[in-house]
């Protein structure tokens, strides 16, 4: 059939696909028989002769996503709509397809157009079916219900598998420059089994997911519907494959969590109900869109509230989680109910490292005492007070144990040149008074220091 009048007509980019069947269980065969200038140029074919009944990947990436929906429009012979974040084209793609009438049982044609605009337009992201509307809304109660951020997203990804009707629903969150990654929610039938610990998503886990933007090809998502798509994933993502196959898993459909750009992670239901692929995507689009800002938001949150309570260098608790900690347990908001240690560590010769080595080598001898302080004092709460000066508070520890942890840094001392340190200590188990406790502690330290610079008088910290 010729539909060279019919491309003509639109004024937007614009072509007519042609998808054949080619039997029972084989893809589809997808070609574009006609195209007008607009589309020719959005694919950047401008400056060559148009030649019908070419594949459709000659002019844009294979797209299972794309195939999916001019299967639906040819098959179902209904009019097709996504609105769609593209990476590819950095811009939200609205898509339309709608069928035309062919004079061959075997091959049915389809008008495909798009309008693209850099930034997502409310109006079109709300023209859904009235159960993804549903599905959206419940997703942003469930956001605003508790303050509980975990517990949130365990309910929302219950919700998505439901709807999904599938064997498991996850989020994965991921972290590309540090190549760490990490599973936020899961749901998952009594089909199948996985957690947040399943040994296949520990950290090794990133050289899988960074193949996952390839495989995407600029897609805003990527499906896996069947055996021949399987197939095609064992030859470009063999180790994902393998993953797949051990897990029993047959159908996936992966949603990148992105926000300016960058990926924070992906949502993915595996092995769901074929027959609802439309409105899983239409759910899976919006949720992907909503979550990354949510996820984005959370995350901003807890890396400020970290840098508020813990010490960049060492990685310990700052001296404003130190001085929140004393006055919450003077005023009885956070008391001290057991018997417990002080220890006040301070460094000897900080200075003269810094003088005669730099502030780098100053800063590796403050992490170094840090890293003793972790493991003699483990499961203790452990504070950098000052620029060279940490504290530790062991509630609830044993007398005869924080002396012997105490009497063990004190050895630690002796046996390094890189972490000579002044130690003050004192065990309260009756007043529970930390005011006292720690001047008790405070002044025991100094007397120390003052012991080490009589006997090292060139570590002094006046000494040059």
């Amino acid at each position: 059939m010729d539909f060279t009048e019919t491309i003509k007509s639109f004024h937007q980019r614009a072509c007519i696909l042609a998808v054949e069947s080619t039997g029972e269980g084989e893809r589809d065969k997808i070609t574009v028989v006609a195209a007008n200038e607009e589309y020719l140029i959005s694919v950047n074919k401008q400056n060559e002769p148009f030649v019908p009944g070419r594949p459709y990947t000659y002019y844009i990436e294979p797209d299972r996503n794309f195939e999916i929906m001019c299967g639906r429009c040819s098959s179902k012979q209904k009019a097709q709509h996504q609105y769609v974040n593209a990476e590819l084209y950095k811009a939200w793609l609205d898509l339309y397809m709608i069928p035309l009438e062919s004079d061959d049982d075997n091959v049915k044609y389809c008008l495909f157009s798009y309008d693209m605009t850099p930034q997502p337009e409310s109006a079109k992201l709300l023209d859904i079916s009235e159960s993804t509307a549903m599905q959206v809304l419940k997703t942003c109660i469930r956001l605003r219900k508790t303050d509980d951020f975990q517990a949130a997203m365990d309910s929302i990804i219950k919700d998505i598998r439901k709807m999904c009707d599938s064997s498991a629903c996850s989020i994965l969150l991921t972290d590309f420059d540090e190549r760490k990654c990490k599973i936020l929610c899961v749901d998952h039938d009594d089909s199948f089994s996985m957690d947040r610990d399943d040994i296949v998503f520990m950290d090794e886990f990133i050289y899988v997911a960074e193949t996952w933007r390839d495989l995407m090809a600029g897609s805003n998502c990527y499906i896996i519907a069947d055996e021949n798509d399987m197939k095609i994933v064992e030859e470009k993502d063999p180790e994902w494959a393998k993953t797949l196959r051990i897990s029993g898993i047959y159908n996936v459909v992966l949603y990148p969590l992105r926000i300016k750009n960058k990926i924070l992670g992906y949502i993915w239901a595996t092995n769901f109900n074929a027959d609802k692929i439309q409105n899983i995507k239409e759910v899976m689009e919006l949720n992907a869109f909503l979550l990354a800002a949510e996820i984005a938001n959370h995350q901003m949150f807890e890396k400020m509230n970290f840098m508020s309570r813990y010490d960049i260098l060492t990685g310990v608790m700052n001296r404003n989680a130190m001085n929140t900690r004393v006055e919450e347990s003077k005023s009885g908001k956070n008391p001290l109910t057991e018997d417990f240690g002080v220890v006040f560590v301070d460094l000897n010769g900080l200075k003269r490292i810094n003088d005669c080595k730099g502030h780098t080598a100053g800063d590796e001898m403050i992490k170094s005492v840090a890293s003793k302080l972790r493991d003699i004092f483990d499961g203790y709460e452990i504070y950098r007070a000052g620029g060279d000066e940490f504290m530790i508070l062991a509630e609830g520890c044993p007398k005869n144990k924080f002396d012997y942890m105490v009497g063990k840094l004190k050895e630690q001392d002796l046996d390094t040149e890189a972490a000579r340190f002044a130690v003050g200590s004192y065990y309260d188990d009756g007043d529970h008074d930390i005011k006292a406790a720690l001047r008790a502690a405070d002044t025991d330290m100094y007397n120390d220091k003052s012991s080490f610079y009589h006997k090292h008088p060139e570590m002094s910290r006046r000494s040059g």
